[in-house]
């Protein structure tokens, strides 16, 4: 991926605790479309792009089924698919709304829907989705194989893409979606009365969301996973959603986020959020819903090497498994914290921050209430300027605030800094954020080699000198 080379005192009361606990008490994709109306995006759709963004510009000689105009659903079964087989997209046509269902391939050969001769363009005609899946696997919809190619444009529909109905073991890429009045990619099946919807009957595998563009959204950028880990009431009783193992985020660019740029639950297993650039995220400013990077209930695993730039909310906010750790990011101007970190569901050690750039957060740098899980650790990052500083009567909490002694957390070899200036970033007006070679965070930060973190936001190596550097990047 081109990197960018020229781009939370308060004390926990009782209140404060209700209000970060609805974090994890978002709505189901049914209610937030009945009763969240401040999320709507306009009813306008600018005209389609039909410029071409695509690297394919051949006929899809090889194509098993070439989806024609006026075709709603593309069931497999019917059509009798077999796995490699490819589904071809005309770019000749502007789809309507578009729904696969029965699409299975095998994991060596998955069902490729693509679009051919150029662009193709879907705008929804219906109310809830521009594209939807149901019950399929192992397939992949893909608009492209270079960076920037965006071969499949979605627009319209409460979610762009709705990747539900038992959908499993898939990727998507290369789309672009937007104007959408929620969620731009949404990747979740909602647990129901019906047994095959619940945990321990039903797992998302293997998902991969990679070089996407999304943006304009009225709600999530990127909404995976559902938000209730401990369940979902229905008329049946509590429900539990269910867990997805294997997921990975890459490469994507989310712009103009209505709420959430990404926001990921249940993903219990294996997942990795990495090398994406958020900016504008939490436009529509809902309180609680306005945050760039959202880990909730029920994830574990990675979050690295992310951009996240520009927003009313916090930069991050982090409630997952506490087997998480978060390296390598860069969080500017974030409206609220720049990383705030409580536990919910979380059996693991502890949450680990390390090598993080976080400048100009409105709030705290780094805003610490995880104090059940046995240990914590906040290493080599560089903190610039949190506006909470002067604020407190140690000042060093305004950079990384704790809610109280008991949250137990190694703290150490942080850089903090009143101005980017002290920092001698190389251009960080431009948004370059490498170190010039009189920076203070060379070499400043201690040894993290037991981390596997190989290099820094910019591929660079880690520990180049004789010591590892604070911050994202390495000199």
């Amino acid at each position: 991926m081109t990197r960018f080379n020229t781009f939370f005192q308060l004390v926990r009361t009782s209140v404060f605790v209700l209000a970060i606990c609805s974090l994890c008490l978002q709505c189901s994709e049914e209610e937030t479309v009945l009763i969240q109306p401040e999320k709507v995006a306009p009813d306008f759709l600018p005209p389609a792009d039909t410029s071409n963004h695509s690297d394919d510009v051949s006929d899809c000689h090889e194509c098993a089924y070439i989806v024609p105009a006026n075709v709603k659903v593309i069931d497999g079964k019917k059509l009798g698919l077999v796995a490699g087989n490819i589904i071809g997209l005309n770019s000749e046509i502007t789809y309507g709304t578009l729904e696969f269902h029965n699409i299975v391939g095998t994991p060596e050969q998955p069902i490729i829907i693509k679009n051919f001769g150029g662009p193709v363009n879907i705008i929804a005609t219906d109310k809830w989705h521009a594209v939807k899946t149901e019950r399929s696997k192992y397939f992949r919809i893909t608009g492209g194989t270079k960076s920037g190619v965006y071969g499949i444009r979605v627009q319209g529909g409460e979610m762009g893409f709705k990747l539900d109905g038992l959908s499993t073991n898939f990727e998507v890429d290369h789309v672009e979606v937007s104007y959408v009045r929620f969620a731009g990619i949404m990747a979740k099946t909602d647990p129901t009365c019906n047994d095959a919807t619940i945990r321990g009957n039903f797992t998302m595998y293997d998902v991969s969301l990679h070089d996407n563009y999304v943006h304009h959204t009225g709600g999530e950028g990127f909404y995976v996973g559902n938000s209730f880990w401990d369940g979902m009431e229905r008329e049946c009783g509590l429900r539990l959603p269910h867990e997805i193992k294997g997921l990975k985020i890459f490469n994507n660019k989310v712009d103009n986020a209505g709420w959430e740029a990404i926001q990921v639950g249940c993903a219990i297993e294996g997942a990795e959020i990495y090398d994406n650039v958020i900016t504008n995220y939490g436009t529509v400013n809902r309180q609680f819903q306005n945050n760039g990077i959202q880990i909730g209930a029920g994830t574990g695993g990675l979050v690295y090497s992310n951009l996240v730039k520009d927003g009313p909310g916090n930069g991050m906010i982090i409630m997952g498994t506490g087997d998480n750790i978060i390296y390598n990011n860069i969080i500017v101007g974030a409206g609220s914290n720049g990383v705030f970190c409580d536990e919910r569901y979380t059996p693991g050690e502890g949450f680990k921050f390390i090598n993080n750039t976080i400048i100009n957060p409105r709030k705290d740098g780094i805003r610490l209430f995880a104090e059940l899980v046995p240990m914590n650790m906040i290493v080599n990052n560089l903190i610039v300027n949190p506006g909470t500083y002067g604020t407190y009567a140690n000042n060093d909490e305004a950079f990384v605030y704790l809610m109280s002694r008991d949250v137990r957390v190694t703290i150490s070899n942080n850089l903090f800094a009143r101005s980017a200036d002290e920092v001698q970033f190389v251009d960080h007006e431009r948004d370059n954020y490498r170190l010039k070679a009189m920076s203070p965070a060379i070499n400043y930060g201690r040894d993290i080699s037991r981390y596997n973190i190989p290099v820094d936001f910019y591929q660079s190596m880690r520990k180049k000198g004789s010591a590892y550097d604070a911050g994202a990047s390495e000199h």
